[in-house]
């Protein structure tokens, strides 16, 4: 449920455009029941305790970037690029180093906004009840074991592989796409050449 979400988020904004993020601006959602609200808070700090946000968040994202690189580094485009111009290499490992801190920063700087939104969402989705079995179940041995395995998932194997996969498929199809942009954008002195 944590890695799921979160997980999911933090992916589509680093490596799936999204149809969503192109629309208009988003609509308002009505304030959760406060009692709700409450038992939603009290979950997402089971599910993810403060003192180790931060830790976490950096555990799922440092493979994400990992697989985002290689995957980048993969590609037709990247690969024909960087056999030209050696230093391109060491160019690029420096821009995903720049990337994961500034990731990592954003990430760490925006955490509270993160977890208030995310108890809002889950106070609208569940009630308090729910939110009291959902807590209840990550207090036993099956829930304690899936909070601390959860945690690796985005290091597993086949995860790393799908995701360096997607990359290499979105930059095959964003080398013919930027293409086909600059045709189209340009002036016509540009056209005649």
């Amino acid at each position: 449920m944590r890695l799921g979400f979160l997980g999911a988020v933090l992916l589509a904004g680093a490596v799936v455009p999204s149809a969503a993020h192109a629309q208009a601006a988003p609509v308002a959602a009505a304030a959760p029941d406060p009692a709700r609200l409450a038992a939603a808070r009290e979950l997402i700090d089971v599910l993810m305790p403060p003192e180790s946000r931060a830790r976490m968040i950096e555990g799922m994202i440092a493979p994400m970037l990992g697989n985002l690189q290689q995957g980048m580094a993969q590609s037709p485009m990247f690969s024909s690029a960087m056999a030209k111009n050696p230093q391109m290499q060491a160019q690029f490992a420096a821009f995903m180093n720049q990337q994961q801190t500034r990731t990592l920063t954003l990430m760490r700087d925006g955490m509270p906004g993160m977890f208030d939104a995310m108890a809002r969402a889950y106070a609208r989705r569940f009630d308090v009840a729910q939110c009291r079995d959902i807590k209840a179940f990550f207090a036993t041995p099956s829930g304690r074991l899936y909070m601390q395995q959860s945690l690796t998932i985005m290091a597993d194997p086949d995860v790393a592989a799908w995701q360096r996969s997607m990359m290499e498929s979105s930059m095959r199809h964003m080398q013919a796409d930027v293409a086909e942009f600059a045709k189209h954008v340009a002036t016509p002195e540009q056209k005649k050449k």
